[in-house]
């Protein structure tokens, strides 16, 4: 009777940390397209666009490693409920931005409301599940089905009841974080040990192979900071889509991306997730950048596959070199390299289409990409 009861109130923080996921991931879906057409509504250029949306991978990955280390010690519980606070307080901030700076605001606010929670939720989730990737996988895939149906929204609800009103939603969606993260049960906390939590930081005490891959995750980053954030919206603008249109497109490419994810994570190999994700999107990409009209978003719908195929491999990495005593640090520690990476590309991607338009910073992204999947996968290999 007492372990049906123990693995009955792990399902129920289980299904907490799944019910936040979803939330935060719906808001993130429907700012995904708002922002930057909001900003370009509100006069500001593709390049200044591009710097604001440069600093939210930093300061996401200042914050979420000082989360991470502080929560190994003080526990998961009290970064969800500044989850909820923060989600409130970033959309609020967004509401009444008019200038670059009110942007760049709100941008920090939401980088350190993500921090807050992506430095412990695999962490919790780890600490409560036995299938511990099955249990990442599931966790990525929910973010990616619950941010592809906030894009598909996002613009009808533009065109409905228009940006404002739409970023009031996000704000009310963000006020039900709170509630629900007071309902978690953290873990018994520990005494903050300063020397234990810098040995935790300390490369030195790591494994070779996790060194590699804090490397690679930089040159992941850089390849990503091309196409992430405003790029793709902006694209499908340039190309004449209509608000609604862009929502629908971008909302089907990250929901075949969780389908992909989920269905070919439980048939294939880390290794060759990597591998077959790798070459598709060193090939899609630069075809993506010198396309347009219905053929761009076709094949930035199909970029989904891609992304997923990616997502489960980057999960199965994490799974294999993190350790135990240190979860929400090692896994900090990788993306520490991997939005360094994106916040070099993205402060630059700005400057790069408005010289040579969107074609360079996808060709750029791709040859990049090469140099990570390639040793990626010999490394896994071993």
């Amino acid at each position: 009777m007492k372990e049906k009861k123990v693995k009955g109130t792990v399902l129920n923080q289980t299904k907490i940390i799944f019910f936040i996921q979803v939330l935060n991931s719906f808001i993130s879906g429907i700012l995904t397209i708002v922002l930057p057409l909001l900003m370009k509504e509100r006069n500001l250029d593709i390049v200044t666009i591009g710097l604001i949306f440069a600093s939210l991978p930093l300061i996401f990955q200042l914050t979420r490693m000082s989360f991470a280390v502080v929560s190994d010690f003080l526990g998961r519980k009290l970064f969800f409920i500044l989850n909820g606070l923060l989600a409130v307080l970033s959309s609020s901030i967004y509401y009444l931005s008019y200038t670059p700076f009110a942007f760049l605001l709100g941008k920090v606010t939401e980088g350190t409301k993500s921090a807050s929670l992506w430095a412990v939720n695999r962490a919790f989730l780890l600490e409560k599940s036995g299938k511990k990737r099955k249990t990442l996988v599931h966790l990525r895939t929910t973010a990616f089905v619950s941010m592809a149906v906030g894009s598909l929204l996002a613009g009808f609800l533009i065109v409905w009841i228009f940006y404002t009103n739409t970023v009031m939603l996000c704000i009310l969606i963000g006020a039900v974080i709170v509630p629900a993260s007071l309902l978690l049960v953290d873990r018994k906390k520990e005494k903050f040990n300063i020397r234990q939590a810098l040995g935790h930081l300390d490369l030195r005490n790591k494994e070779k192979t996790f060194t590699t891959f804090v490397l690679l995750y930089f040159v992941m980053g850089l390849s990503f900071g091309f196409k992430s954030g405003y790029v793709f919206p902006l694209f499908l603008s340039e190309n004449k889509f209509g608000t609604e249109t862009i929502g629908i497109f971008l909302g089907a490419q990250i929901l075949l991306a969780g389908l992909s994810l989920y269905l070919f994570t439980k048939k294939m190999k880390i290794e060759k997730l990597i591998l077959l994700g790798g070459f598709l999107y060193s090939v899609m990409l630069p075809l993506l950048g010198f396309s347009s009209g219905l053929l761009a978003a076709f094949l930035l719908v199909m970029f989904g596959v891609v992304e997923g195929l990616l997502g489960g491999g980057q999960e199965g990495i994490l799974l294999k070199i993190v350790r135990k005593e240190s979860y929400s640090t090692d896994i900090g520690l990788l993306m520490m390299g991997l939005h360094g990476g994106t916040t070099i590309s993205l402060a630059t991607s700005g400057f790069l289409i408005a010289s040579w338009g969107f074609a360079a910073p996808f060709l750029l992204s791709a040859l990049i990409f090469v140099i990570f999947y390639v040793f990626a996968y010999f490394h896994l290999r071993e």
